[in-house]
């Protein structure tokens, strides 16, 4: 029992850590490297393409071929191929597969023979082993070899509305009835037998198979257990290999059209594309969809700037990974997506340089240096100026305002004491910098980040002259006068700012809004705000000596800040998830050679996720031994038998004590009838009162 509560309330800690999760995003951008001219990304430069990093498995390349105007022209402007690779079942003992990356997404294109064995059991049982061949893909919904435990009263809960459940074991165990559902409806029932004497591969496995498309009877799910029991209440079983298909074809064939792409040509072992009877401009400021999964985006810019990308909006947790690296390698914006970057304004400024040493060993101090440098980026609001924006553990914050000369239209420079805030060792993540254009009313006011409201108090009768109020969470924090409609207007006159102090860095402007005019009408007043800014007023601590996980800040100037492993030897060993800093962590290969990769993590979260989690940790129930748990269940049940002898043995002892205590409390009843009332019923619950601590104390 103290087990089960454990488990229990384990169980619903994680349930509840899982619906408190925060800070997620909407959708997640995953870039490839930046190209200027004819470039070629694979699965090493654009990790929206499938990788898999322990077996430096990657099928994809797209090559596109800039010619004069900045045209992608067809049909072979853009060219994109993939080809199938043998990766490994997680339950290795059942052999190999082939997978393929195809629009960025992992598909399963066949089953593949293992010679002299037929432990090969999807192999086997399949009879259109290649679904290639058939000019189709399936998705891969599960591949795993966690064991598990599946009773006859928790049916194993599986993707599509599948559920695989023990209808039935024999009295020794050694055979388990099981049937499969599909939306409550069940679609196929066998028998197999995982606890007797010498028991194959496939007496052990559990399969079914069906038509898919084109495909004739392939195995679609999976399941080798390792074990059975047959209970006094239920049956148990662990599963220790899990598989399952999509029953879904992703149609492949030739002449197939995917948004720009065609199909060209498919083989029993690839497939290649191209944008046949499409033109395409590489013309600034466009987002092009290619395929499914994969996009173009070009710079807003006079010059030649893109890069392919794929979107995610799907509820889960994805890596955003840069370049793999195979020995010393240096990561900047342009292969690593995760560090900050303005395709618009080219504008990147860290860089990470990993320096490996014998032994795969990132030595300190300077085994990992990163470095990150300012630069000028401008207000979405242009006549404000510019200021200094600065990447630093992968995030983009503000390092200062830049005077313009000859000019006063720089009102945030001018209007802030301390302009430079990274001179005071700190830096403010910029929340909001747009150039909409939003009508704002008297009785609607303008909401902010961090708990700011932005409201007109009151328009003079003229509409000249508007009075603002700013508060925070409620209670006003500044008020201010501004003009943007009063005749030859100046940009202060139009610019509402609010600055304050923000730890070492004195009045710094990190609220304004550009009025483009008022109106004072009859019911309620209005004006237009066309620039809006705002800057958290929680700095981020960047001062010299500062550590965050492995990484220590060393220098920090006017423009730059260094930080390196300073105390913290690192060994890329095989199978590693080392956290670097907030951000940026390593993940390495599970492989004899060295393979790695750094990545930033992000997070999509949504209600169908957390739902899906929650059934999940109810119907499945991962154990590491189920021969230990039926143990401990048969150890559990004879404790209990023993238990109940022994409280029986208690009862007719306390039976016998009763008798004894009542015949004693009759004699003193007649005792001391005569003297003080009431003592005889005192001495009989004195004696129920000894009779009950010795029943308590015997059961204790």
């Amino acid at each position: 029992m103290k087990k089960l509560a454990a488990i229990t309330f384990t169980s619903m800690v994680l349930l509840l850590a899982t619906a408190m999760a925060v800070g997620a995003a909407d959708s997640v951008e995953i870039r490839g490297k930046v190209a200027t001219g004819t470039d070629t990304w694979t699965a090493d430069d654009f990790a929206g393409f499938y990788y898999d990093l322990d077996d430096d498995i990657k099928t994809e390349e797209l090559t596109a071929t800039v010619t004069e105007g900045n045209k992608l022209a067809e049909p072979d402007g853009v060219v994109y191929t993939t080809k199938v690779m043998a990766d490994d079942f997680d339950y290795e003992a059942w052999g190999s597969y082939n997978v393929i990356g195809f629009m960025a997404d992992k598909y399963f294109a066949g089953y593949i023979d293992t010679p002299d064995t037929t432990d090969d059991v999807l192999f086997e049982e399949s009879d259109d082993e290649n679904v290639l061949s058939d000019e189709q893909l399936l998705k891969i919904l599960m591949d795993n070899d966690d064991e598990r435990t599946v009773t006859s009263g928790t049916p194993l809960a599986m993707e599509e509305g599948y559920e695989l459940s023990i209808a039935a074991i024999d009295i020794d165990g050694n055979k388990v009835y099981l049937e499969l559902s599909k939306d409550g409806a069940v679609v196929d029932s066998k028998v197999i037998s995982p606890s007797k004497d010498g028991a194959t591969m496939k007496d052990k496995t559990y399969y079914y198979k069906k038509d898919i498309g084109d495909s004739k009877d392939v195995v679609i799910v999976a399941a080798h257990f390792k074990n059975a029991f047959r209970g006094a209440e239920q049956n148990l079983a662990t599963i220790d290999g899990l598989w399952q298909l999509s029953d879904n074809p992703r149609d492949v064939s030739e002449n197939t059209e995917y948004d720009k792409m065609t199909i060209q040509t498919v083989t029993a072992d690839s497939i290649m594309m191209n944008n046949e009877d499409n033109d395409i401009t590489l013309s600034k400021n466009k987002d092009i969809t290619l395929m499914p999964g994969v996009s173009i985006r070009t710079a807003d810019a006079d010059e030649l700037r893109y890069y392919l990308y794929k979107e995610i909006t799907e509820p889960g947790t994805y890596e955003i990974r840069g370049n793999v690296a195979t020995d010393t390698f240096t990561w900047t914006a342009d292969n690593f997506a995760g560090f900050y970057y303005d395709i618009d304004d080219n504008i990147k400024t860290e860089e990470l340089v990993a320096t490996i040493s014998e032994g795969n060993k990132l030595l300190e101090p300077s085994g990992v240096v990163y470095t990150t440098k300012v630069m000028a980026d401008d207000f979405e609001y242009e006549p404000w100026g510019s200021y200094n924006v600065i990447g630093f553990m992968a995030e983009k914050y503000f390092a200062g305002y830049i005077d313009t000369p000859d000019t006063t239209d720089d009102v945030l420079f001018e209007e802030s004491d301390d302009e430079n805030i990274l001179s005071d060792e700190q830096l403010l993540q910029i929340l909001v910098d747009n150039d909409d254009e939003r009508t704002v009313t008297s009785g609607t006011p303008l909401a902010l980040e961090e708990g700011y409201e932005l409201s007109i108090s009151a328009i003079d009768i003229d509409g000249n002259k508007v009075y603002l109020e700013l508060s925070k969470d409620g209670a006003v924090v500044d008020s201010k006068v501004i003009s943007p409609s009063a005749d030859n207007a100046g940009m202060k006159d139009k610019t509402y700012y609010y600055k304050k102090d923000i730890g070492d860095s004195k009045d710094v402007v990190i609220v304004a809004a550009h009025f483009k005019n008022a109106f004072r009408g009859a019911d309620q007043n209005l004006a237009t705000v066309d620039g809006l800014w705002q800057l958290s007023d929680a700095p981020k601590d960047v001062s010299e000596n500062t550590e965050y996980d492995k990484m220590t800040i060393q220098t920090v100037t006017a423009d730059s800040i260094t930080m390196d492993i300073e105390d913290n030897d690192i060994t890329l060993s095989k199978n590693k998830d080392i956290s670097l800093m907030p951000g940026v962590s390593i993940k390495t290969a599970d492989a004899d050679e060295l393979r790695y990769y750094i990545y930033k993590e992000a997070t999509i979260e949504g209600e169908e996720e957390v739902a899906k989690e929650e059934t999940e940790t109810a119907v499945v129930t991962p154990v590491n031994d189920t021969e230990k748990v039926v143990e401990e269940a048969k150890e559990a049940v004879e404790e209990a038998n023993k238990t109940v002898e022994e409280a029986e043995e208690v009862v007719e002892e306390a039976k016998e004590e009763v008798a004894e205590a009542e015949a004693h409390a009759e004699e003193a009843a007649e005792a001391t009838a005569n003297q003080t009332p009431g003592f005889g019923s005192i001495f009989a619950l004195t004696g129920l009162l000894a009779v009950a601590y010795l029943v308590l104390s015997r059961r204790d």
